[in-house]
């Protein structure tokens, strides 16, 4: 570590020793010292307070202290030690757009990164998953900073979550206002990358009555900037340019040191305003701003990851800024009888990127063999601007008994929202038709730019609309009877009217034709959910659920005319103009239980899951496009387990384990096609040729078998009114040694040449002293310094013109210090 970044280290954790001098003297509890039992949490998660232990639900919750203990700064640290959950950052994939914000999160095997979202991504009580439209649209997350408490619940929730909860839901869930207490808090955050930059953050949160018990606010503030590893670089080409599979060689020119470094800020303002004994309003604004200079992926012939060496050699950065705004009002009205609880929202977002064609718009052309190979040289310039633009409106309005205790209790309402998507994309290069004419290779080149299609300026796509619009009305509720005074039974049921449109215009040669189009559809989908509990005391449960879960269907863009013979080669003459609905059941079996006077817990579930009509992608690999069908059926089953121990008040042991095998039960063709046992082939349309399969029965679906994590936390004594601690936790989980779709070479579309999922292990370890409110640590993230190959990609599948091979890992070696204030 250098001086200037021992001098932030110091600066930072003064700032926050300055700032709890003031307030030390009013803490009148020691919430440093550990308690002798566990500590109860209470969620959220079936739209009513009730501890964890009560919830028959397989849940995870994280409380803000929980959070910062184990030093969880964004989605991907969160999905790590969440099990069950996998979480990838996959933005050079063929689906995507190569931004880094880019990714995929599933939960228990429920994954497909076509149509809309199989998880649910909620803002305490609003939505904010997006719908896959093109190549441009990700995926937004709230930064972990100044929340109440993070709940990821496994297993579909369509009853209370709707459409977009189909394989679980992770909230997010901010402190409110009190109309009591003062309180406040702060974190200031350095650490050093090693091979990268160093990483910074500072962010304050404050909250008070301004009229006791009438009238109180909650403001917050935070900045953060994740300093990169990944360096943009030159090359040269060996043997020589005209050789269609050059290697790159690193020339020991750095254009940009350390590029894929970003920042996010937040700003989050809320009121709570009692106008009477029964009657609550709290409006509430977060705001956002993630910016992304370029992308984490690296070229894996340019890179050595044993020196933490990460290169690409992209001829431009792929930056991104993505600000979203969500505003909300809630009303909390107390009837006598029952709660009635309206959360109305509006959230807007205006993310634009830039990404680097360069490289992707050569292998193209290079199919034609109009240009030698994938690899440009410095001058050339393609690139692609994206957005995406959503209006989204919100309203649910719940009415749920009050009694808790009660032999009947219900919960009931209404949902409506209204989303305006649209996600327009350019495709400029100045310079790949003089570049593609310049080069015959002993026959007349396929021109870029044509007299009908022209491109000026080097716009060889212009596509300013791609926009969905959904509507949805929905009536939920469930109703749990107890049975006997230890058995309850709930049935809870929601029923829609869905409403998408969709509507696309796009031209210019690179798509080869102009499309203009739109068409619309309705869905009425019903999402049941069963439950019987039995909880013989307050400190165990055991339940058995069967539910069902729900995504909606969408429409298609068209592609270009020159993927024409790769539709020809899946027995189609088009792309089919809509995709419709899947669906899933979930069984489920767990228990969670309460030992040895509160000190042991375990929670333990098993799950099986079957898969209907799956919505996914389907990459055009010789011409780098894609459509969504619905493909196939799947199971996934396995299960998870959760043991908290608490032997002594100053040692805690927290342990899980989760097993998620999911995998294709059939094998699936393409357009009119039929599967005969062997080949895919047409009985109505004889003339078309047999052609494999897209997917086959067996191939496996994205997510590591076997997930493991432990955590330990032990108390030494205290010293001097301070309570020093150390925290170590480590995550691994196993190879994905199943096929997957693509990597089987009976399928269409195929290429046995991209790697898995790897095993993976990160170990972290944090040591720190607690006092008056106040905690200063010091840690070490990935201290093994692992280097896990976690996605692989290139832009043209299965072919022998494109060499360029991408990867993404997992940041390097971290060292760093952290200084918080609680009051």
């Amino acid at each position: 570590m250098n001086v200037t970044f021992v001098h932030r280290i110091g600066s930072a954790a003064m700032a926050v020793l300055m700032l709890s001098t003031t307030a030390s003297m009013a803490q009148t509890t020691d919430r440093n010292s550990p308690s002798a039992g566990l500590e109860e949490i209470v969620v959220t998660a079936t739209r009513r307070e009730e501890r964890l232990q009560d919830v028959p639900i397989s849940v995870t919750a994280f409380s803000q202290e929980k959070l910062d203990t184990q030093g969880l700064k964004n989605i991907d640290d969160l999905a790590r030690l969440s099990p069950g959950v996998t979480f990838s950052r996959n933005g050079m994939g063929s689906a995507f757009n190569f931004n880094d914000e880019g990714s995929d999160i599933n939960i228990r095997g429920i994954d497909s990164t076509a149509g809309t979202a199989t998880t649910g991504i909620y803002i305490d009580d609003t939505p904010i998953q997006t719908r896959h439209i093109g190549f441009g649209t990700v995926n937004a997350f709230p930064q972990l900073f100044d929340l109440d408490r993070v709940e990821v619940l496994r297993g579909p929730q369509g009853t209370l979550f709707g459409a977009g909860a189909e394989g679980g839901v992770v909230r997010f869930i901010a402190p409110e206002p009190s109309l009591k207490n003062t309180s406040a808090y702060a974190r200031a955050d350095i650490a050093d990358t090693q091979g990268g930059a160093p990483s910074y953050e500072a962010g304050a949160a404050f909250g008070a009555p301004i009229i006791e018990d009438v009238l109180s606010f909650r403001v917050s503030v935070s900045s953060r900037r994740d300093g990169g590893w990944v360096d943009r670089v030159g090359y040269t080409l060996s043997p020589n340019a005209a050789v269609i599979t050059p290697t790159p060689i690193y020339n020991g020119d750095v254009v940009e040191k350390n590029s894929n470094w970003q920042t996010t800020r937040t700003v989050r303002a809320a009121l709570k305003w009692k106008v009477n004994e029964n009657l609550e309003i709290s409006p509430s604004v977060y705001w956002q701003e993630l910016n992304i200079n370029d992308t984490a992926a690296y070229w894996i012939t340019l890179t050595n990851p044993r020196a933490n060496q990460y290169r690409n050699g992209n001829m431009l950065d792929n930056p991104s800024t993505d600000p979203f705004t969500l505003s909300s009002i809630k009303l909390k009205w107390d009837l006598g009888f029952a709660s009635l609880t309206s959360n109305t929202s509006y959230f807007v977002r205006k993310q634009h990127s830039t990404s680097d064609y360069t490289q992707y718009l050569r292998a193209t052309w290079a199919l034609f063999g109009d240009y030698p190979n994938t690899f440009p040289v410095r001058g050339n310039k393609g690139y692609a601007p994206f957005e995406d633009n959503q209006h989204n409106f919100y309203e649910e309005i719940r009415l749920a008994s009050n009694d808790a205790d009660a032999r009947v209790v219900w919960n009931g309402g209404l949902f409506f929202s209204r989303l305006n998507e649209n996600a327009p994309e350019n495709v400029i290069d100045p310079t790949l038709n003089d570049q593609v004419n310049a080069y015959t290779n002993g026959h007349p080149a396929v021109p870029v730019c044509t007299p009908t299609l022209p491109c000026p300026g080097g716009l060889i796509f212009y596509g300013p609309i791609d926009r969905v619009v959904d509507k949805q009305l929905a009536v939920f509720g469930d109703v749990g009877v107890k049975i006997t005074e230890t058995l309850k039974a709930t049935v809870g049921l929601r029923v829609s009217r869905l409403q998408f449109t969709g509507s696309v215009y796009a031209t210019g040669p690179f798509l080869g034709t102009t499309l203009n189009t739109q068409s619309s559809a309705t869905e009425d989908p019903v999402t049941p959910k069963v439950l019987l509990s039995w909880q013989p005391e307050r400190d165990n449960l055991v339940y058995a659920s069967a539910s069902k879960g729900f995504r909606p269907g969408g429409v298609n863009v068209g592609v270009g005319s020159i993927c024409q013979p790769n539709l020809t080669s899946l027995g189609l003459s088009q792309v089919p103009g809509q995709f419709s609905s899947d669906s899933l059941w979930s069984y489920e079996l767990g228990s969670k239980n309460t030992f040895l006077d509160h000190t042991l817990q375990v929670n333990a579930s098993l799950f099986y899951i079957d898969w209907k009509n799956i919505q996914q992608n389907v990459n055009l690999q010789n011409c780098g496009q894609q459509f969504t069908a619905n493909l196939g059926q799947a199971t996934s089953k396995g299960g998870d387990i959760e043991l908290i121990y608490k032997p002594v008040p100053a040692f805690l042991i927290d342990v899980t384990a989760a097993y998620t095998i999911a995998k294709l039960t059939k094998t699936t063709c393409a357009g009119v096609l039929t599967y005969d046992g062997t080949t895919c082939n047409s009985a109505s349309q004889p003339g078309l040729p047999p052609v494999a399969p897209i997917g086959s029965n067996g191939d496996a679906l994205l997510g590591a078998p076997w997930s493991f994590t432990a955590g330990l936390e032990y108390h030494l004594a205290v010293w001097n009114a301070r309570s020093p601690y150390v925290r170590v936790d480590d995550q691994y989980t196993t190879a994905q040694k199943s096929l997957l779709s693509f990597q089987n070479a009976n399928n269409a579309l195929y290429d046995t040449t991209l790697s898995g999922l790897p095993a993976a292990n990160n170990l972290t370890l944090r040591a720190g002293l607690r006092f008056s409110g106040v905690d200063l640590s010091v840690y070490g993230n990935n201290l093994t310094d692992a280097h896990p190959l976690l996605f692989e990609s290139r832009d043209i599948a299965n072919t022998p013109t494109d060499t360029l091979y991408f990867g993404h890992g997992v940041r390097p070696r971290t060292f760093g210090v952290t200084a918080i204030y609680r009051y």
